[in-house]
């Protein structure tokens, strides 16, 4: 399956040749959808191809999510009078694609979408910290990772709000992703959060949280797949010395990370260790910037202010997704390759 768009005035031949009344239909699987552009693929991995360009000012920035809001390429910038091009490529699991284009005075040109040959895809499984987001201001360190990726590999983020390392495989999140996943692909592991909850997602650090990742572990393994675990992000909560304690270090589950990981040769992202280490850097007023904080009335969704300390927003979901790519330089990983 292959598209290829033209949204340029001048008509190509070999293109779909769009225009701003080319509104989406069930019936023709393309179009507009408001200011967002619509293509319905079956299931799969696409390759993405994207040309922009710049007539209009000095410089132009263009910033490209794919629904639900992944970031794929952030802030590109364009000289006036240039073409900019750029590929990659995204995981669809609920046939369709959704391209914003986010930009200050570039043109989008062009689009082409085809099935991706045998990709390299990185699932995720964890929880809110790193899902993807659908409603603003909140965002998952997940479906930030996509932009610092060239097109042959693939985040399919299957991480999801309120999961624990248990729970995600009571519901069948484990289940479908051990559907697709095959040889040279990735596992990335990332629970805690809500294993410490005092409920049916509780797991005891020691025993029954190990007991569950191994599952993770072994399922991946079984299939050819590379597991990788990663301690889960720290939470923003400080000590009066401007360091990250208690509840902000997750207790004992780090740690029982760690030794599920040396004892089943497993690589692991020790990411409580640097974000902590981030938070305490930027200090105390400044981490609040990667975080859900807003005054009353700033945001409307939140009319008497908010101030979340463990859900990021897109700039601080960005940040923590380069900290995990730094884990992956750390541990020598196929994937560093495929860096921008």
């Amino acid at each position: 399956m292959a598209f290829k768009f033209n949204f340029e005035s001048v008509v190509k031949d070999d293109f779909l040749n769009i225009s701003g009344s080319t509104l989406y239909s069930k019936d023709q699987g393309y179009g507009f959808e408001t200011f967002k552009f619509r293509v319905d693929v079956p299931n799969g991995n696409y390759d993405i191809k994207f040309v922009l360009k710049n007539f209009r000012k000095d410089i132009a920035s263009a910033t490209i999510m794919v629904f639900p809001r992944r970031l794929m390429i952030k802030n590109a910038q364009i000289k006036r009078g240039e073409m900019y091009q750029e590929e990659f490529t995204v995981n669809v699991k609920d046939e369709k694609i959704i391209f914003e284009v986010e930009t200050d005075g570039a043109e989008v040109c062009s689009i082409e979408v085809t099935e991706a040959k045998n990709p390299i895809v990185v699932y995720l499984a964890g929880d809110s910290t790193v899902c993807d987001q659908e409603n603003l201001p909140y965002a998952g360190w997940g479906q930030a990772l996509g932009c610092f990726f060239k097109k042959g590999v693939s985040i399919s983020n299957h991480a999801y709000s309120g999961r624990s390392s248990k729970s995600f495989i009571e519901e069948g999140r484990l289940e479908q992703i051990l559907q697709t996943i095959k040889e040279g692909d990735y596992l990335f592991i990332q629970f805690g959060h809500n294993d410490q909850k005092d409920d049916k997602r509780y797991t005891e650090a020691n025993t029954t949280y190990k007991i569950m990742l191994k599952v993770y572990i072994d399922e991946a393994r079984k299939r050819g797949a590379v597991p990788v675990l990663v301690t889960p992000v720290a939470r923003r909560h400080f000590d009066e010395n401007g360091k990250i304690v208690g509840s902000g270090l997750h207790f004992d589950y780090p740690k029982a990370m760690r030794e599920l990981a040396e004892k089943e040769n497993v690589f692991l992202i020790d990411l409580l260790q640097m974000s902590s280490q981030f938070y305490e850097k930027l200090g105390v007023e400044d981490s609040k910037k990667l975080f859900v904080h807003a005054k009353p009335k700033e945001l409307p969704q939140f009319p008497d202010g908010v101030e979340d300390n463990t859900h990021f927003n897109m700039y601080g979901a960005y940040e923590i997704a380069k900290l995990v790519l730094e884990g992956i330089k750390k541990l020598d990983l196929k994937l560093k390759d495929y860096f921008r």
